[in-house]
């Protein structure tokens, strides 16, 4: 399995176009006509401090996939309770759109379709298999929990809304937690085309929101989000098989590590001096701490949509619910929630159009969920 790398030291869009078009994504994408590409959306921030994925990247990708005619649509979903369209203004994806005329679509509110392992059960956005292929473009960057995030982690985002969150409150440790990614990459790698990983301006320290901005000035690219991943986090200095889910992500695309190709002037290289040693607290105490801690912590770690007085009992929030998980009775000033049902995807927090809905946190939720 082949990884492509290039030095690419600056958001050049003639650069990074010419890398995309010698990845020769036509043969792969020949008999595929609708493409998802799913850019690194995290949250509302602006390019510049490298949370999520540059425009200029995502803007050559759609570029290239207009010129061999395809049909593009743009979406993710972010992590916190941030308006997506907030999120589409700051980190510079509205703009790309309105260039090429092509849809923006909401994760949270657009329909999801659920899906499980042995184990677990996902809420999954319903465009992985309303497209014919995705592109997933990523981002090079640490990460608190899991020391790196790339390709295969980049792909948390297909599920909605604040459910994410709650995986990270059932599996708190990197090792439970690396179950949950293999997990989902098992569902959704099939639907993967390719993967690009923008990694002009990436992230060390205190990823994958807090760190700080580093021009590593490369790109990669692969077919395989494991491949890429376990060329990428190696050359930032890990060992990728300490980081728990990268070597089993490669056994679900049935690559050997042997099998990775890269050119020779990237075979032995490494970033110096990579800050990837700086863990948060909270992650240290979840990670080292017994059982009956965790345990506390997931009691007080809570959040779940509630109603204030500015409901109109329009019906749109129950309507949209796709747990069928609200219920408007005669009398009632607002729908009624089963929170045994709910899936904290806020589709009803996302369509309400009076601000009737709001994301009810504990004090560590405030503290984690942004």
């Amino acid at each position: 399995m082949k990884v492509q790398i290039e030095k690419i030291e600056s958001y050049d869009f003639d650069k990074i176009y010419n890398f995309i078009e010698k990845l020769q994504l036509e043969k792969i994408l020949r008999d595929k006509k609708k493409i998802l590409v799913k850019p690194n959306l995290l949250g509302a921030f602006a390019p510049e401090r490298a949370v999520t994925t540059n425009p200029v990247v995502v803007d050559a990708v759609v570029t290239y996939l207009k010129k061999i005619g395809k049909d593009v649509i743009l979406g993710d979903s972010s992590g916190g309770t941030t308006s997506i369209k907030v999120v589409w203004e700051k980190t510079g994806m509205n703009k790309v759109a309105k260039k090429h005329n092509i849809r923006l679509v909401n994760f949270i509110s657009d329909g999801i379709i659920q899906q499980r392992t042995k184990d677990l059960k996902f809420p999954i956005t319903k465009y992985i298999w309303e497209t014919d292929a995705v592109i997933n473009l990523c981002k090079y960057k640490t990460h608190s929990l899991m020391s790196y995030t790339g390709a295969i982690k980049n792909l948390y985002g297909v599920i909605p809304g604040l459910k994410k969150s709650d995986y990270h409150k059932e599996h708190p440790d990197h090792t439970q937690f690396a179950k949950v990614i293999t997990g989902l990459y098992s569902i959704v790698s099939d639907r993967i085309a390719f993967n690009i990983m923008d990694g002009i301006v990436g992230m060390e320290g205190d990823g994958p929101s807090a760190g700080d901005p580093r021009n590593f000035g490369v790109m990669f690219a692969s077919r395989s989000a494991s491949a890429l991943d376990y060329v990428a986090s190696s050359m930032m200095g890990f060992q990728p098989d300490k980081l728990e889910y990268i070597i089993p992500a490669l056994k679900i695309d049935n690559i050997e590590i042997s099998e990775i190709e890269i050119s020779e002037e990237w075979k032995h290289f490494k970033f110096k001096k990579v800050k990837i040693k700086k863990i948060g607290l909270y992650v240290k105490l979840l990670t080292y701490s017994p059982k009956f801690l965790k345990d506390i912590f997931k009691k007080y770690y809570t959040y779940y949509p509630d109603f204030n007085d500015k409901c109109k009992k329009c019906r749109i929030c129950v309507d949209s619910c796709p747990v069928q998980a609200m219920e408007l009775k005669e009398g009632d000033a607002h729908p009624t929630i089963d929170y045994d049902k709910c899936i904290k995807c806020m589709c009803c927090h996302e369509m309400c159009p009076y601000q009737a809905i709001y994301i009810h946190k504990s004090f560590l939720a405030k503290f984690l969920i942004k």
